[in-house]
Protein backbone atom coordinates (compact mmCIF):
# COMPACT_ATOMS: atom_id res chain seq x y z
CA UNK A 1 0.00 0.00 0.00
CA UNK A 2 1.25 3.71 -0.75
CA UNK A 3 1.68 6.03 1.92
CA UNK A 4 -0.36 9.11 0.79
CA UNK A 5 -0.85 12.28 3.10
CA UNK A 6 -3.62 14.50 2.07
CA UNK A 7 -2.77 18.03 1.90
CA UNK A 8 -4.71 20.59 2.99
CA UNK A 9 -3.05 23.36 2.36
CA UNK A 10 -5.41 25.06 0.46
CA UNK A 11 -7.90 24.63 3.73
CA UNK A 12 -9.43 27.89 4.95
CA UNK A 13 -9.43 28.71 8.69
CA UNK A 14 -12.73 28.91 10.18
CA UNK A 15 -11.36 31.66 12.50
CA UNK A 16 -9.57 33.46 9.73
CA UNK A 17 -13.32 33.80 8.69
CA UNK A 18 -13.39 35.86 11.50
CA UNK A 19 -11.11 38.56 11.26
CA UNK A 20 -12.08 42.17 10.03
CA UNK A 21 -11.16 42.29 6.18
CA UNK A 22 -10.20 46.12 6.44
CA UNK A 23 -8.35 47.84 9.54
CA UNK A 24 -10.78 49.65 11.48
CA UNK A 25 -11.41 54.05 10.52
CA UNK A 26 -11.10 56.28 12.86
CA UNK A 27 -14.08 57.28 14.31
CA UNK A 28 -15.47 53.73 13.88
CA UNK A 29 -15.46 52.47 16.96
CA UNK A 30 -17.15 55.94 18.89
CA UNK A 31 -20.43 53.70 20.16
CA UNK A 32 -21.89 55.64 22.66
CA UNK A 33 -25.36 56.20 20.75
CA UNK A 34 -25.82 52.34 19.53
CA UNK A 35 -24.94 51.46 23.37
CA UNK A 36 -27.74 54.38 24.49
CA UNK A 37 -30.49 53.01 22.66
CA UNK A 38 -29.88 49.58 23.33
CA UNK A 39 -29.72 50.27 26.81
CA UNK A 40 -32.86 52.04 26.16
CA UNK A 41 -34.27 49.48 24.30
CA UNK A 42 -33.23 46.80 26.90
CA UNK A 43 -34.98 48.60 30.24
CA UNK A 44 -38.14 49.33 28.17
CA UNK A 45 -38.31 45.23 26.92
CA UNK A 46 -37.36 43.99 30.49
CA UNK A 47 -40.84 45.44 31.18
CA UNK A 48 -39.45 46.38 35.04
CA UNK A 49 -39.34 49.64 36.81
CA UNK A 50 -35.76 51.16 36.70
CA UNK A 51 -35.41 50.89 40.43
CA UNK A 52 -35.84 47.54 40.30
CA UNK A 53 -33.47 47.04 37.25
CA UNK A 54 -31.13 49.14 39.71
CA UNK A 55 -31.27 47.03 42.60
CA UNK A 56 -31.32 43.53 40.83
CA UNK A 57 -28.19 44.73 39.36
CA UNK A 58 -27.09 45.57 42.90
CA UNK A 59 -28.23 41.84 43.65
CA UNK A 60 -26.19 40.10 41.01
CA UNK A 61 -23.22 42.54 41.11
CA UNK A 62 -22.52 43.64 44.38
CA UNK A 63 -22.51 47.42 42.61
CA UNK A 64 -24.86 50.29 43.69
CA UNK A 65 -26.47 51.97 40.59
CA UNK A 66 -28.60 55.00 41.41
CA UNK A 67 -31.61 55.28 38.92
CA UNK A 68 -30.13 58.67 38.08
CA UNK A 69 -27.14 56.48 37.02
CA UNK A 70 -29.34 53.84 34.98
CA UNK A 71 -31.05 56.90 33.65
CA UNK A 72 -27.80 58.58 32.54
CA UNK A 73 -27.02 55.26 30.66
CA UNK A 74 -29.63 56.06 28.22
CA UNK A 75 -30.22 59.53 27.96
CA UNK A 76 -29.41 60.89 24.18
CA UNK A 77 -28.81 64.10 26.00
CA UNK A 78 -25.94 63.03 27.80
CA UNK A 79 -23.95 62.93 24.73
CA UNK A 80 -24.34 66.28 24.06
CA UNK A 81 -23.58 67.63 27.83
CA UNK A 82 -20.20 68.73 29.12
CA UNK A 83 -21.40 67.08 33.00
CA UNK A 84 -19.47 63.67 32.31
CA UNK A 85 -16.15 65.51 31.26
CA UNK A 86 -13.05 64.58 33.21
CA UNK A 87 -10.46 66.60 33.99
CA UNK A 88 -8.63 65.04 30.74
CA UNK A 89 -11.65 65.86 28.63
CA UNK A 90 -12.90 62.25 28.28
CA UNK A 91 -16.53 61.90 28.48
CA UNK A 92 -17.32 59.82 31.73
CA UNK A 93 -21.08 58.34 31.19
CA UNK A 94 -20.97 55.08 30.67
CA UNK A 95 -21.69 51.76 31.50
CA UNK A 96 -19.37 50.25 34.28
CA UNK A 97 -17.96 46.82 32.77
CA UNK A 98 -18.68 45.68 36.64
CA UNK A 99 -22.18 46.04 36.07
CA UNK A 100 -22.52 45.45 32.32
CA UNK A 101 -23.35 41.55 32.62
CA UNK A 102 -25.47 42.09 35.37
CA UNK A 103 -27.45 45.04 33.64
CA UNK A 104 -27.93 42.02 30.28
CA UNK A 105 -29.00 39.43 32.69
CA UNK A 106 -31.51 41.87 34.63
CA UNK A 107 -33.03 43.15 31.76
CA UNK A 108 -33.00 39.79 29.96
CA UNK A 109 -31.20 41.75 26.79
CA UNK A 110 -27.74 41.24 25.35
CA UNK A 111 -27.52 43.71 22.50
CA UNK A 112 -24.96 46.06 24.74
CA UNK A 113 -22.88 43.14 24.58
CA UNK A 114 -23.56 42.36 20.54
CA UNK A 115 -22.57 45.81 20.04
CA UNK A 116 -19.28 45.94 21.80
CA UNK A 117 -18.55 42.60 20.96
CA UNK A 118 -18.71 43.85 17.04
CA UNK A 119 -17.18 47.33 17.77
CA UNK A 120 -14.17 45.10 18.07
CA UNK A 121 -14.68 43.29 14.36
CA UNK A 122 -15.67 39.95 15.88
CA UNK A 123 -19.20 38.52 16.16
CA UNK A 124 -21.68 37.28 18.89
CA UNK A 125 -23.95 34.77 17.57
CA UNK A 126 -27.61 35.49 18.40
CA UNK A 127 -30.55 33.37 17.97
CA UNK A 128 -30.18 30.59 15.24
CA UNK A 129 -27.14 31.40 14.81
CA UNK A 130 -26.16 29.62 18.26
CA UNK A 131 -27.59 26.67 16.62
CA UNK A 132 -25.71 26.58 13.41
CA UNK A 133 -22.77 26.95 15.09
CA UNK A 134 -23.03 24.23 17.37
CA UNK A 135 -24.45 21.73 14.80
CA UNK A 136 -21.09 22.53 12.58
CA UNK A 137 -18.80 21.90 15.79
CA UNK A 138 -20.87 18.77 16.13
CA UNK A 139 -20.63 18.04 12.52
CA UNK A 140 -16.47 18.95 12.66
CA UNK A 141 -16.26 16.55 15.51
CA UNK A 142 -18.09 13.39 13.40
CA UNK A 143 -15.64 13.77 10.72
CA UNK A 144 -12.46 13.63 13.26
CA UNK A 145 -14.05 10.62 14.79
CA UNK A 146 -14.83 8.61 11.33
CA UNK A 147 -11.45 9.52 10.66
CA UNK A 148 -9.61 8.06 13.86
CA UNK A 149 -11.97 5.26 13.46
CA UNK A 150 -10.94 4.37 9.67
CA UNK A 151 -7.30 4.65 10.72
CA UNK A 152 -7.74 2.19 13.50
CA UNK A 153 -10.00 -0.07 11.23
CA UNK A 154 -6.78 0.55 8.92
CA UNK A 155 -4.26 -0.21 11.36
CA UNK A 156 -6.19 -3.68 12.61
CA UNK A 157 -6.69 -5.05 9.14
CA UNK A 158 -2.21 -4.20 8.38
CA UNK A 159 -1.87 -6.06 11.35
CA UNK A 160 -3.70 -9.32 10.51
Amino acid sequence: MSNKKNNFTNQVSLFSLLEPETPPQPGSMDISMRLRHAVSNAIKKSGKDRIDICAEIYKLSGKEVPKSTLDGWSAESRDLSNDGIDFNGNKRWGMSVDVLAAFCCVTGDWEVLFIIVEACNYKALKGKDVVRARIGLLKEEITKKNQELKGLEKALVEAE
